[in-house]
């Protein structure tokens, strides 16, 4: 087929749009000249203008910027190309007009000029998708760009604070090295000194050193025992009831008053007490040395088995506990001015006249007391200190009860612990302080007189507790265990050093049920008003096992396990036991004739 010759020039145009569109990403610089010269002049004009506007700011712009601005040309240059399409479509058009052309041949132009229009819509959406994802590639090679700034400052400040712990190590290190250099001249002078004892040839040297070394050991031991025996008064602060909450006669906290009689118990031990206590022995029944004004070494013949100082403050743990106890078991019956006087007697006088009598040689060996002098036996206090103590409470809180009232049946009795749980170990501590503490602390027996204290506690709340469940039908189970516990500290203090762990186990049992037999007969023939309920529960614990105690040092306290008893010192233990009793009931009724005598005097004194 033989084309007019006017339409020559149209289909070289076609052909040259052909070969832009298939060169045009890689050459597309290329295609925009030749476009442009074959299309109009202006357009030339504006499009090397704008190329020469894209050189100079590719030159000032990133990477990023430049690849935008060449799609951006891209994107002009196939504007141009579709300008020029569309104008040899128009002229393809007019040429049909004018001349008589194949209808087939104009229809393969026209197939070719929409082929080539399609094939730029398609070049034209690629380059669109192109810049979108140049765009958000940017975004994220900025994100990307700051979050390595931001490391790179952590670096920096990592770096420094390495160098920081770099110099903090070296200077440890410098002083490492001076402590390890002193340890080392340390242990140079130990070598000498050992070396100096191995060349001592006096055997009364080696003696004299050994016993300076016991005794500042010894020392050591017992300021721990005195810190042990002071956990008692917070037990009993500790440990609460109903009753507990309710005020003093005169209106004063309960606790409160707990600090008035400890005031009262240390004031009366040191200044009067003691003395009473562990002076001078007369014919065995009272001290009469005043260790308050004189020295203790003043007399060549009074040397002390443990220094002064340690010893009063040992032994004023022993003066707080009976204080407690009384104070306890008297409870919001008297005012607090009345309390802190009845601890004032009680350290002045109640436990260190009898305590004379019983341990007058633990501290100066020459004296004796006189129940000391006939053998009787109580190695930390059950009867000294808790028996005492609790039939002295029990005299006042039976004959106040006939001062008062009758109990009102109507109303429900409950029966409280007396010792909370935190009470409880507390005791336990200062029990391993009330029986270790005058032993050496070179002795072997100290670890198996712990867990004496120990056995006897558990199988006294055990036995306590497994009695009321099998026998009552009430809710005071708790009450009675956490009472049988103290009940067999009270009982194996008078001999926890000379029993074996199967009799420490029996002894605690068997007061934890004492405990319970003789809180009822308490209830039952002397103290039967509703509050003489916690009274009876501290007495049954410190005054029938502390009785108990002392009857357990004949029956069990020989050289074998369940030995025959000794009968010969049971005896002299009833005989001790009588007299704690009867002595606690006098000063009991002298307590309460000083008491009577001071409400008497302080309306004249008005």
């Amino acid at each position: 087929m033989t084309l007019p010759p006017h339409l020559i020039p149209t289909l070289h145009r076609l052909l040259a749009v052909l070969l832009c569109t298939l060169l045009l990403l890689p050459y597309t610089n290329t295609i925009q000249a030749e476009t442009k010269k074959k299309a109009t002049e202006p357009a030339t004009k504006t499009t090397q203008d704008n190329e020469k506007q894209t050189d100079s700011q590719n030159e000032k712009s990133t990477p990023q910027e430049q690849a935008k601005s060449q799609i951006a040309n891209s994107m002009v240059n196939i504007d141009v190309i579709q300008q020029t399409l569309e104008a040899l479509r128009m002229e393809v058009e007019s040429s049909k007009e004018d001349a008589n052309i194949n209808s087939s041949s104009v229809k393969t132009i026209r197939d070719g000029l929409e082929l080539i229009d399609s094939k730029l819509k398609e070049t034209y959406s690629g380059l669109d998708k192109s810049r979108s994802s140049i765009s958000s590639n940017t975004q994220a090679i900025e994100k990307l760009q700051e979050d390595l700034l931001a490391s790179s400052r952590d670096m920096r400040a990592n770096t420094a604070d390495l160098g920081s712990q770099k110099s903090l190590i070296e200077d440890n290190s410098i002083r490492l090295y001076e402590i390890l250099i002193q340890i080392s001249s340390i242990s140079d002078k130990v070598d000498e000194f050992a070396k100096a004892l191995e060349s001592v040839q006096n055997a009364d040297q080696k003696q004299d050193l050994r016993l300076a070394v016991g005794s500042d050991l010894n020392r050591l031991w017992i300021m721990l025992s005195i810190i042990l025996t002071f956990f008692a008064p917070l037990a009993f602060v500790l440990s609460s009831n109903r009753n507990h909450y309710k005020p003093l006669a005169d209106g004063t906290q309960q606790h409160q008053g707990v600090v008035l009689a400890c005031l009262g118990v240390f004031l009366g031990y040191f200044t009067i007490g003691f003395s009473l206590m562990y002076g001078t022995s007369t014919s065995g029944w009272v001290g009469t040395s005043s260790y308050l004004l004189t020295p203790v070494n003043a007399d060549p013949n009074m040397l002390p088995a443990i220094p002064f100082t340690e010893f009063v403050l040992y032994q004023i743990g022993f003066a707080i506990l009976a204080a407690m106890i009384v104070y306890v078991t008297v409870g919001r019956q008297l005012s607090s001015t009345a309390h802190m006087l009845l601890a004032l007697f009680v350290g002045a006088i109640l436990i260190p006249v009898f305590g004379h009598w019983v341990w007058a040689s633990h501290f100066i060996p020459t004296n004796k007391g006189w129940l000391e002098g006939v053998g009787f036996i109580d190695q930390a206090g059950s009867i000294t200190i808790n028996a005492v103590a609790a039939w002295f409470a029990f005299i006042i809180v039976w004959k106040l009860g006939h001062s008062v009232p009758p109990p009102e049946h109507a109303n429900k009795e409950f029966d409280d612990p007396v010792y909370s749980s935190s009470g409880i170990l507390l005791l336990w501590l200062s029990w391993l302080g009330f029986t270790t503490g005058t032993l050496p602390v070179s002795s072997i027996q100290i670890p198996a007189v712990m867990l004496n204290v120990g056995l006897a506690g558990v199988a006294g709340g055990t036995m306590a507790f497994l009695h009321y469940v099998l026998f009552h039908a009430d809710q005071s189970r708790i009450a009675r265990a956490l009472g049988g516990f103290v009940s067999g500290l009270v009982a194996i203090a008078a001999c926890a050093q000379s029993v074996t762990f199967a009799e420490a186990i029996v002894i605690g049992a068997v007061a934890g049920l004492l405990q319970n037999i003789g809180f009822s007969l308490l209830r039952k023939f002397f103290l039967r008003q509703s509050w003489q309920i916690r009274p009876s529960y501290l007495i049954a614990i410190h005054g029938v096992a502390g009785i108990w105690g002392a009857i357990a040092v004949a029956l069990f306290g020989t050289e074998e396990s369940f030995a025959t008893p000794n009968f010969t010192q049971l005896v002299t233990q009833l005989q001790g036991i009588a007299a704690a009793i009867a002595y606690s009931i006098a000063m009991a009724y002298l307590a309460l004739f000083l008491l009577a005598f001071r409400k008497k005097a302080q309306p004249a004194q008005e």
